[in-house]
């Protein structure tokens, strides 16, 4: 296309091509590149330390300047770095600080049990946090088991998880820790949910949990994956997750969500800008273009995927060059070559490419006429003979892994440092000693466990957005709760339609006194009443949480605050609204059921959350607030962690905050594979993704229509309907 006398490129320099703009750019880069690693060689000097490099020579000096333009440095390449409270030196910066804090080990080695190991992230994050461990690992990939054989030799191979019995382990287990498969769940998979085929290996988990009884344990999963799926997870284990991105504390981006009863570390170092966490430190002869790394997928190394890395400039050639498996290591937390292993394989696996003997004094047999054209067509085979190219083929070892199978290694492993930061607290002894057996009742069968069950109390969101509606699930079906039908041949479940039948809660005569509107009251705490009609939804969209925290009795429910929630505080008189966690409530059974408001004998402490800048985050600050009046409470604001201890990610925007964080997860590639997108096939979608923002408000100002047989719909098509 060529460019027209209005058409001046923006950088200021006419008549210039696009190449040589490019060129000088590469130029520009690779100057700061040079600046910035000679700031993290001289870091310990800066801050203090010591270690500080020899000058260069006179001469060395000067053709580093004459090959360099000299330009100013970006602002985004900092020269020297001296707001970081840890040293620049690599993974002992932080960890240094916490082992310090933590003091040397005592006592016996922990006995750790790893569950889908893959290349045995967890021992790598023991090894460089200090902890002895006498180590178990259950995984099913021969190249995997071989790597952390080579790597690891004292730990001991206890085979597949699905056949794992208490006998096989002789020692009692201090931690269990294991990512389940998220093919199911991860945005860019089939979206079969927790129950698929792959991703339900959580329920395994969940009984080797159950029969060890350990003290600590840890789960890890895709943060992209549904909402409801999220909420099954964290019924079943009992405790809400943590969320992490890796980018934190490393250069690639991996957002994770964490369940785990180990105590969360209380702060997070401060490491996202640093150079440690850059991409340039992970490099070997090469310039970073940008400071952070994608996702690290299986799929990454194929050059049709569309989850591919970024590329880096050689330091030599200044050409663009894809990144290595050697700096994926690095990047992921191993040191370098630690997946190149001599792979062992078995004699029946190796194919016998020689050709036939021929037996002395027979002529060799003469080849067999070809086939007409016609016969070929008739007798043909679909075969795939279609090899997708890669980037990088060179093995470094005679015999060892190709460099596909090394990046599907390192694309389904922990990211080092992040396990590392999470199991840091067990280094104290204090918190070591306050470990308890993990106890899980009742049953952990895929086919008996779901995320609603009949009887359940969940909690609905009104016209106004709010998710103080409640009822009473009487039966679900369809989507999660019934079989998938086959799917074999396309990439997105097909799903049966939804269909929940549930009974409102609607509040006395006595809590409706001070409240407007009756149907969308203000309150989200109360005595309510089971009504009698039965209606159905058939959208999880609805739906907003399990609520935990109400007394029963016959047909009467009472809903209040219980521990380790969050709620909002609605005052009437300033039209305004703030958040809290409760960190404590009691209660009188008998009064609450009473039916006399002011009379509950109800007592809540909380602590004030702070809003931060970023959305939906919340901090917990040292504000203490008693409350004897549930009446104040709106409703409650379902909530994960984020990051540490003291960090909350709470729902506060309702649908819409659902929507945009859907939306926001499908575009980041954080699966193990990458399947590519169809347009025209919608089938197995869920609510969220289907419905655009504009149309919730459409949703919420719907009237709730109640047919004269009970059943209630949202489109008018019963019978006799009667609007409430």
């Amino acid at each position: 296309m060529n460019a027209g006398p209005d058409r001046t490129p923006r950088f200021g320099l006419n008549r210039v091509c696009r190449m040589d703009l490019f060129l000088a750019k590469i130029e520009d880069l690779k100057r700061h590149a040079e600046l910035l690693s000679a700031s993290k060689r001289n870091c310990r000097c800066v801050q203090g330390g010591q270690g500080s490099q020899t000058p260069l020579p006179a001469s060395k000096r000067a053709k580093r300047d004459v090959a360099s333009p000299s330009l100013p440095p970006p602002s985004l390449h900092p020269q020297v770095v001296q707001d970081y409270p840890y040293e620049a030196d690599g993974v002992g910066d932080w960890l240094s600080h916490f082992k310090g804090e933590a003091g040397p080990w005592t006592g016996p080695p922990l006995v750790v049990l790893s569950l889908f190991d893959g290349l045995g992230g967890i021992w790598q994050a023991l090894t460089i946090l200090g902890i002895p461990f006498s180590g178990y690992s259950s995984e099913v990939e021969p190249t995997a088991i071989q790597v952390v054989k080579k790597q690891h030799p004292t730990v001991k191979h206890v085979g597949d998880i699905t056949k794992l019995k208490v006998s096989d382990i002789p020692e009692k287990l201090d931690l269990v820790i294991g990512g389940f498969p998220c093919q199911d769940l991860s945005v860019m998979g089939k979206k079969e949910g927790l129950h698929g085929s792959r991703s339900k290996l959580f329920f395994d988990l969940l009984r080797v949990i159950r029969d060890f009884k350990p003290k600590w344990f840890l789960a890890e999963n895709v943060a992209s994956m549904s909402w409801i799926d999220r909420e099954e997870i964290t019924r079943h284990i009992g405790l809400p997750p943590l969320e992490l991105d890796s980018q934190e504390l490393t250069a690639s981006k991996r957002r994770r969500l964490y369940w785990t009863n180990i105590p969360h570390p209380p702060h997070l170092p401060q490491l996202r800008d640093h150079p440690t966490a850059q991409l340039q430190h992970c490099l070997e002869n090469a310039i970073a273009i940008e400071h952070k790394c994608g996702v690290i997928l299986c799929s990454n190394l194929y050059k049709g995927s569309s989850a591919r890395l970024e590329f880096v400039l050689d330091s030599k050639t200044k050409v663009p060059r894809y990144m290595r498996a050697t700096e994926v290591e690095v990047l992921m937390g191993y040191p370098r070559d630690y997946t190149n292993v001599v792979v062992k394989k078995k004699l029946d696996q190796i194919p016998d490419v020689r050709s036939p003997k021929t037996p002395k004094g027979k002529p060799p047999p003469s080849p067999a006429p070809p086939e007409s054209t016609r016969a070929l067509r008739k007798n043909r085979m679909v075969r795939n003979f279609f090899q997708p190219e890669v980037w990088d083929t060179k093995i470094t070892k005679q015999g060892s892994l190709k460099e596909t199978e090394r990046w599907n290694l390192l694309g389904n492993t922990f990211s080092v440092k992040v396990i590392a930061y999470l199991m840091s607290p067990l280094m104290q002894s204090a918190i070591r000693s306050r470990g308890k057996p993990v106890k899980i009742t009742g049953s952990v069968k895929e086919e008996e466990l779901s995320a609603m069950e009949p009887g359940d109390v969940w909690a609905l969101y009104n016209e106004n957005g709010k998710p103080n509606w409640y009822a009473v699930i009487k039966s679900r079906t369809g989507d999660r709760f019934s079989p998938i039908p086959d799917h074999s041949r396309k990439k997105i479940a097909r799903k049966t339609p939804l269909k929940v039948e549930m009974q409102y809660l609607e509040l006395t005569d006595n809590y409706l006194k001070n409240e407007v509107d009756g149907w969308n009251s203000q309150r989200g705490t109360g005595l309510f009443k089971l009504r009698s009609i039965v209606d159905v939804q058939t959208s999880w969209q609805a739906f907003s949480h399990r609520v935990t925290s109400f007394d029963k009795s016959e047909d009467s429910y009472f809903v209040y605050p219980g521990n380790d929630e969050v709620w909002s505080i609605w005052c009437p008189e300033y039209q305004y609204r703030y958040f809290v966690y409760v960190v404590e409530s009691t209660t009188n059974s008998e009064k609450l059921l009473a039916d006399k408001p002011g009379e509950e004998e109800f007592v809540a402490r909380c602590i004030v959350l702070l809003k931060t800048t970023d959305h939906e985050i919340f901090r917990k600050t040292d504000t203490e607030m008693t409350f004897t009046d549930p009446e104040k409470f709106e409703f409650r604001a379902p909530f994960h962690l984020k990051q540490e201890a003291d960090l909350l990610k709470v729902e506060v925007s309702g649908l819409k905050g659902r929507i945009r964080n859907r939306v926001a997860s499908e575009e980041e590639l954080d699966d193990e594979y990458d399947v590519p997108e169809e347009n025209d096939d919608t089938d197995g979608l869920i609510a969220e993704e289907l419905m655009a923002e504009d149309d919730l408000e459409a949703v919420l100002s719907t009237p709730v229509q109640i047919a004269a047989n009970g059943a209630s719909t949202s489109d008018g098509s019963a019978e006799s309907p009667v609007e409430v």
